[in-house]
């Protein structure tokens, strides 16, 4: 299957550079698929918000946590950050988020591995 999804500049060109190999979502009501749905082999089409700027990814692995502390400790920040924050601080950025502070007890938090 193949998916479109939308990303801020920065992760978009950590995920271009290959420094972020797992994007991090919540499901939200903006969505336009389920990430359970996402299987390895499945191909996404991220978008920079910033330029337009596409790239094209492969789905290695999906994985689902409780939340973003232990998806963090799980998956190490190198990989799924593009701030470089600690993880204190990431967790915090991503709460500031009321939806994703409201749908992550109820939804948990995906890991998306991926590969250009």
């Amino acid at each position: 299957m193949n998916y479109s999804l939308n990303l801020n500049n920065r992760a978009f060109q950590a995920i271009k550079a290959g420094t972020k190999t797992i994007e991090n979502r919540v499901p939200t009501s903006h969505d336009k698929f389920r990430y359970s749905d996402l299987s390895p082999g499945d191909s996404i089409i991220f978008t920079s918000n910033e330029s337009g700027e596409k790239i094209k990814v492969e789905v290695v692995a999906v994985r689902h946590y409780k939340d973003f502390r232990l998806l963090l400790q799980s998956e190490g920040t190198e990989k799924t950050l593009s701030s470089g924050k600690p993880i204190n601080e990431a967790v915090e950025s991503f709460n500031e988020f009321s939806e994703y502070r409201k749908n992550i007890p109820k939804y948990g938090v995906y890991a998306i591995e991926i590969k250009l």
